[in-house]
């Protein structure tokens, strides 16, 4: 099996170069990176390195997902995004479950073991919106046992071939990952889950707020409840 990472980016120079030389770049088939129109220097940071940089066709990380598949070949894609919350240490855990036949990867914030950005706050809004969602869905997709504690996590390992079976023609821009676990239940592609720590945004501000966030997770909710 041929494995890639595929790092997505936005106006994430800074928080690129403190993040990329933890990666263990010698994990992977190929090096690849989704870029949505930064205008902070990441492209050339990336292209200095000898990285390949693609663009978008559709927008948000939905745009980014379908960017990655279409434009690599590599039978599975490690996605990771270098703001500072994803540990890089969970990247050999995901590249090894490949390599053992799992099709669907997913790093939890939520599980026994794990951290999640909020858990030093009183308000943990994040959070507990993701644990009600992750909960509901697992409950009205899930089958023998297969559920998903965090629907939110963008950091994921997917063969290409799950992702295809999901069939998401034109992905949703904000609320991907919670489409694609839906899908994944709904088509019994096995989720597999261990836990990681999660740190804090190093630099700059989410392009992802978690209001707007929640509205399009809900609409992906609904739109796929009635499918």
């Amino acid at each position: 099996m041929k494995i890639a990472l595929v790092i997505f980016t936005k106006n994430e120079r800074r928080n690129s170069e403190k993040m990329f030389p933890k990666i263990p770049l010698r994990l992977f088939d190929g090096i690849y990176v989704v870029d949505a129109k930064s205008n902070d220097g990441t492209r050339d940071f990336y292209k200095a390195k000898k990285i390949k940089v693609f663009d978008q066709i559709y927008p948000g990380v939905g745009g980014a997902y379908e960017s990655a598949f279409r434009n690599t070949k590599k039978d599975a894609l490690v996605i990771f995004h270098p703001d500072g919350n994803s540990d890089p240490k969970a990247l050999s855990k995901m590249v090894q479950l490949l390599r053992k036949g799992e099709q669907f990867i997913i790093p939890s914030r939520m599980i026994k073991g794990a951290a999640n950005e909020e858990d030093d706050q009183s308000f943990k809004y994040r959070k507990w919106s993701n644990q009600l969602m992750s909960t509901l869905v697992s409950m009205l997709w899930g089958r023998d046992g297969n559920k998903c504690s965090d629907l939110t996590q963008g950091y994921r390992a997917m063969t290409r071939r799950a992702y295809e079976k999901l069939n998401i023609k034109i992905p949703s821009p904000i609320a991907p990952d919670i489409e694609q676990v839906i899908r994944a239940l709904k088509r019994g592609i096995k989720i597999v889950e261990f836990p990681t720590r999660e740190g804090h945004r190093l630099h700059g501000k989410t392009s992802m707020p978690s209001i707007r966030t929640s509205i399009e997770n809900l609409k992906v909710f609904f739109r796929e409840l009635l499918v």
